[in-house]
């Protein structure tokens, strides 16, 4: 378990860490001198052969909230210590605050330094204490009354943090691998050592992963979890990665690097967040207001774009898109605390819908309504409006044991230091299986709600999710998958086979106002959908529409089965004649001016007859003056397939194609632009390889089609 300190300056956090486990976590020579917490200190108590306590100790002065952010990114439990002769003071209320943004739930609660006052005092602080964590989820926690240097209450509130400890279910190490830097140093024989806490998903020594934003490789050489050598790093634990690189080497790595599963290595300068502005801020968050920018260990400079309105109230919250000045990493769910300008005080907070918001139509509606379907809500995550209603009454009950129902009075004098605890927690669903659920619902419903498909690549960016847990998701929401360029595009059932319907209206209007054409191609298809698909996507559905007889293909142009085109009286007399010359079994084709020497017909006429043969769908323009018979770019397409079904990775050069169809270099070259031009081949390089089969591309024979 990782539990962090918060409280104000000198409210006594590091001689509480230094009486439960024995380790000052005051290690720079400054903080020795001044006797105060300026970075982040650290310290591990074993509790058994299984359970170790992780401490991180936070600074409680104001100067020095960035760094108290850097170690409360992700923890299982807040330690908030409040001194008995100070009571609750201004960094204890914007720590807390913080901790509230940032979605903590579990807390314990300290009275430190009771030694110095009476036995009212620390009650009459308790109350405080309550008062203030009332307003937050840390509600209803267990308050404790110590002294680190008497002792008093320590072995009690070490009893309580072992009994959260042994009862805190092991989080779920779903997900990518994500661990961020709060910590990155050279240790001599080793090398460079960075120290956080793992976000998400395992890894393991001699894996290799990706130093993000900088995008520098790393493979860990060792693992130190919970203060012990390990062979994984998992969600949840605090570890120690010792990393080897080519470019890993001192000043690589710093504060507020990721280092992640590859995956993720995607740093984003747009955010769009769910906000909420503190309620005791002095004027409403205005559109385009400079912050500071807070992800865990991370931090950039920013500014506030408001997306529904002009501004935000305290107390209120609304979604905005963070502009930031350097790029993070931020996946959907993660937690932001923005500061203001000066980054004297902390302004608000709330929870990333999408770490990839767009340039431009940021506050469109299409795309307010994309984030409807993909914010992480509450109602996704289970039992969680129960738990939230739980707490509200733990906290009343708590206040009416103390002072009665109704009274507001000090409570009397008859409960001693060593008493002095009070508990009423009960523990909520676990914050993993609760974002987990989250994710799932989200992911779901943006499949759901997006007629152009989602980007597989995205979701994985996006969510942090494995490529199995993406599959369970897509098959539980019964998704449409297709390779898209290179990634899927999942759609939903209904839209999908909107989408084929779509097609076939779009056909037969086609045929309607243009009566001569044979059919239409795959480009003319998509241009004149609504929806905006890639050319990939409508191929595919082509191809499932084929597959039920709903379209017939000839070449590269589809149609309806009840539209027909033929050639007139005329051209039916004279095509054989044509077909044979255009015929490119003897080598290359001629273009239109040598076949119309060859034929004896005026270059213009034929011209016109070829036009109207390419609409009957009985020759393909292979260039602007090049025709070639629809059968013999079958066989020729065929040519390509077998020669790529006897070659490596099934890519092959021009050249290679030239030898194997028999034809000249340069109608190669035409042909095979042609092809690219279909969706049947694609190019890489000086190599191609085939997209889809020939018969999809270009049709099946015609007595099979027709």
């Amino acid at each position: 378990m990782i539990v962090a300190t918060a409280g104000h300056v000198d409210h006594g956090k590091t001689a509480l860490v230094r009486a439960l486990t024995g380790v000052d976590t005051d290690r720079l020579p400054e903080e020795k001198k001044r006797g105060l917490t300026i970075d982040l200190g650290f310290a591990y108590h074993p509790l058994d052969d299984d359970h170790v306590l992780g401490f991180v100790d936070v600074p409680g002065h104001e100067r020095f909230v960035r760094n108290m952010l850097a170690g409360v990114g992700s923890i299982d439990l807040a330690l908030v210590v409040v001194a008995a002769d100070d009571g609750v003071m201004p960094q204890t209320r914007e720590h807390t605050a913080i901790l509230d943004l940032l979605g903590v739930t579990e807390c314990i609660a300290v009275v430190s330094k009771v030694d110095m006052v009476d036995a009212d005092r620390a009650e009459v602080v308790s109350v405080q204490i309550d008062e203030l964590l009332s307003g937050t989820g840390m509600r209803g926690a267990e308050i404790h009354q110590v002294s680190a240097l008497s002792g008093t209450g320590v072995e009690t509130l070490a009893g309580a943090l072992r009994e959260r400890a042994l009862g805190l279910a092991a989080r779920a190490a779903n997900g990518r691998f994500r661990l961020c830097v709060d910590r990155a140093f050279m240790l001599k024989g080793a090398g460079l050592v960075v120290t956080g806490t793992v976000h998400a998903g395992v890894a393991h020594r001699g894996e290799r992963l990706i130093v993000t934003p900088s995008g520098h490789e790393a493979r860990i050489r060792g693992i130190h979890a919970q203060d012990r050598p390990a062979e994984q790093a998992r969600a949840g634990q605090r570890c120690a990665l010792n990393l080897s690189g080519r470019d890993i080497e001192s000043g690589a790595v710093t504060r507020g690097d990721w280092i992640v599963d590859r995956a993720l290595h995607a740093a984003t300068d747009r955010i769009d967040v769910r906000l909420k502005v503190l309620t005791d801020e002095a004027r409403a968050l205005r559109h385009w207001t400079p912050v500071h920018a807070h992800l865990a260990a991370s931090h950039s400079t920013a500014r506030i774009a408001v997306l529904e309105t002009g501004s935000i109230a305290p107390g209120d919250g609304g979604r905005v898109q963070i502009v930031l000045d350097h790029p993070l990493h931020a996946l959907a769910g993660d937690r932001i605390v923005i500061r203001d300008q000066s980054a004297t005080r902390t302004v608000g907070g709330g929870t990333v819908i999408d770490p990839f918001s767009p340039r431009r139509g940021r506050a469109r509606p299409a795309r307010l309504a994309w984030l409807d379907a993909i914010e992480l809500r509450a109602s996704d995550c289970v039992g969680a409006d129960a738990a939230g209603q739980e707490n509200a009454l733990d906290a009343r009950r708590t206040r009416e044991r103390w002072f009665g129902s109704g009274s507001e009075q000090a409570p009397s004098r008859e409960s001693g230091h060593e008493s002095g605890h009070r508990s009423t927690h009960e523990a909520p669903p676990a914050a993993g299986l609760a974002r987990e659920r989250g994710a799932e619902q989200a992911i779901a419903r943006a499949v759901q709600s997006t007629a152009t498909g989602v980007d597989t690549g995205w979701i994985r960016r996006a969510f942090g999710v494995t490529d199995s847990e993406l599959e369970r998701i897509l098959d539980a929401a019964d998704a449409v998958r297709l390779p898209d360029s290179g990634v899927d595009r999942c759609f939903s059932p209904s839209h999908w086979a909107t989408l084929h319907d779509e097609i076939l209206a779009f056909l037969e209007s086609f045929h309607r106002e243009r009566p001569r054409l044979h059919g239409a191609n795959a480009n003319d298809v998509r241009l004149g959908l609504v929806r905006r698909v890639s050319q990939g996507v409508v191929e595919q559905a082509l191809a499932a529409l084929l597959a039920r007889k709903a379209v017939v293909r000839r070449g590269v142009t589809v149609r309806l089965p009840s539209h027909k085109v033929t050639l007139g009286t005329h051209d039916e007399r004279v095509w054989p004649r044509v077909a044979r010359v255009l015929d490119p079994a003897r080598g290359s084709p001629p273009s239109l001016r040598q076949a119309s020497e060859q034929l004896k017909i005026g270059e213009q006429e034929l011209g016109a007859l070829l036009k109207r043969a390419t609409n009957a769908g009985l020759v393909v323009p292979v260039t602007r003056t090049r025709f070639v018979p629809l059968t013999a770019v079958r066989a020729l397409a065929a040519h390509a397939e077998t020669l790529a079904g006897e070659l490596p990775e099934g890519r092959f050069t021009a050249a290679e194609y030239k030898n194997q169809a028999n034809i000249g270099r340069n109608f190669a070259i035409e042909l095979l632009e042609f092809f690219d031009r279909s969706g049947f081949t694609e190019r890489g390089g000086d190599r191609r390889r085939v997209r889809r089969p020939a018969a999809e591309a270009f049709g099946e024979e015609d007595e099979k089609q027709d």
